[in-house]
């Protein structure tokens, strides 16, 4: 297959992955704030809320269980959703607890298996 056309198929896949992460998680009673929230170079998948708690999710999506799709979050991954949760809540006049989950989708818009990492990571310290 031609490298674009598997490109192109990844991000359709990817992005049908983030609306089937979204709507599993409406079902088990989150409340989904935003997708695909950008700012400032970073990007969040889905940001819900629990009752009095804020859970920001990254989304992976693979085709095949020959890759682990938790392979792909890598230090540089969970800096820039650091800095993009940072970014949301200061949107706010109130705290909020939060956390950072991975949701993991392999397979096939038809036939896929989804896995929820509720506290995924913490996030790093960072020196100032």
């Amino acid at each position: 297959m031609e490298r674009r056309q598997q490109g192109k198929e990844n991000r359709e896949w990817g992005a049908e992955a983030e609306q089937i992460a979204a709507d599993w998680l409406r079902v088990r009673g989150y409340i989904v704030r935003e997708t695909n929230y950008r700012r400032k170079n970073v990007e969040i998948d889905i940001i819900a809320e629990l009752p009095g708690e804020m859970v920001f999710f990254e989304v992976k999506a693979r085709r095949g269980d020959k890759v682990e799709p938790l392979d792909a979050i890598n230090e540089k991954k969970i800096k820039m959703m650091v800095r993009g949760a940072d970014a949301y809540l200061r949107e706010f006049d109130k705290l909020f607890k939060y956390r950072f989950d991975i949701i993991t989708i392999t397979g096939t818009p038809d036939n896929f298996k989804l896995d929820h990492f509720p506290d995924a990571f913490l996030p790093p310290f960072s020196r100032r």
